[in-house]
């Protein structure tokens, strides 16, 4: 939805834009993200999304040669490496910090955080492009909405459910909203009860979702040497047991159909 939407009435499907006619619709779709205004609008009272506790840096770095994916764990901090084709790597790294800092130079900063880890993360800040690194802090909603919907407005993605990054599931999330979202409110459908069967599937899939993101959000942030130190005891036993046992606690997630 274009974030200039001035008015949105869940029982009209009226929308009103400022500098444009009002216009009226069967069904209004808001994804508006993170700082949604339709969510404000439709439910004013809930609780808005709150800070983390972790800012994030993003950046594509041209970097061949680079193989296999890994996300390696700091105290407080975060650098996950995802190669991508043609000789091209995403980055992303998060660090425990106020709200709101910013530096001069985010690849500096960077290579001050993490200049000294292990290989690749070097020389893939090396050869970042600092125009090209991105920095965002992180916000999620903790509180769960009562609903997906009201009147004639749906809520989709980041305006529904915004949530931390920990386990990849922002974008997912929203396209499986738009799956189930496009099936229950099909043509020939009653709308209402399409609407209500779409918020009360969405919100029992979604809810667990973010809280177990936030939850291992938490512990990237851990910073204290001792609790450190078990969390990654810890996370070397589990590794012990095998792939497999890790793997399968992400069943829940991963394997899903509409």
């Amino acid at each position: 939805m274009n974030t200039r939407v001035a008015s949105v009435d869940p029982a009209t499907g009226r929308v009103t834009v400022p500098g444009a006619e009002t216009i009226e619709a069967d069904l209004v779709v808001a994804a508006d993200g993170i700082r949604s205004r339709t969510r404000s609008a439709l439910f004013p009272g809930h609780p808005a999304p709150v800070y983390a506790g972790v800012t994030s840096w993003r950046a594509i770095v041209p970097l061949p040669g680079v193989t296999g994916a890994s996300e390696t764990w700091g105290s407080g901090l975060v650098f996950g490496v995802m190669p991508l084709a043609g000789g091209q790597v995403y980055c992303y790294a998060t660090a425990k910090v106020s709200a709101g800092l910013r530096a001069a130079d985010e690849r500096d900063e960077l290579l001050r955080l993490f200049g000294r880890w292990h290989d690749p993360i070097p020389a893939l800040l090396a050869a970042a492009d600092p125009a090209a690194v991105l920095r965002h802090d992180i916000h999620c909603l903790d509180a769960p909405l009562p609903a997906f919907h009201a009147g004639r407005v749906a809520l989709l993605g980041d305006a529904a459910h915004p949530m931390t990054p920990n386990l990849g599931q922002g974008a997912c999330q929203a396209m499986e909203d738009a799956v189930v979202l496009a099936d229950r409110v099909s043509p020939g459908k009653d709308l209402s009860a399409g609407l209500a069967a779409y918020s009360r599937e969405r919100l029992a899939r979604t809810t667990p979702i973010v809280r177990r993101s936030r939850a291992i959000g938490r512990l990237t942030r851990w910073s204290n040497p001792l609790a450190v130190a078990l969390r990654d005891g810890a996370m070397r036993a589990a590794g012990r047991l095998g792939p497999g046992v890790a793997l399968r606690q992400g069943d829940q997630i991963f394997v899903w159909s509409p």
